[in-house]
């Protein structure tokens, strides 16, 4: 993959990023569902009430979910070989106001 090709793949992550991180939500809910039906160990698990607000059981599991793997995402990260050239990552420099430099930012 070259440079210009991660570049253009970060930009759509990040225009697409409230799509993607709502699909991704969505799946680890309907994931971690499926295994409590399937595991009959957490029988004793009631889903009922917490289903009658999806939104926020939804949010939770995500969040509890990025908790615990978080940490080792970014191990995996790291061990990752790294095909982008060092020259590719430096950060671009703007010009404030007040005439100094400071590190583009990737808002819009």
């Amino acid at each position: 993959m070259t440079p210009d090709q991660q570049h253009k793949i970060s930009e759509l992550i990040e225009k697409y990023n409230a799509v993607l991180l709502n699909s991704m939500r969505l799946a680890v809910a309907e994931d971690f569902i499926n295994l409590i039906v399937l595991n009959r160990d957490d029988s004793d698990f009631e889903l009922t009430e917490f289903l009658k607000d999806k939104e926020h059981y939804y949010q939770f599991i995500l969040k509890e979910f990025l908790r615990l793997n978080s940490s080792s995402v970014t191990s995996e990260l790291r061990k990752m070989e790294d095909p982008v050239s060092p020259s590719f990552r430096k950060t671009k420099k703007t010009k404030t106001t007040h005439g100094k430099t400071s590190p583009k930012s990737g808002t819009r």
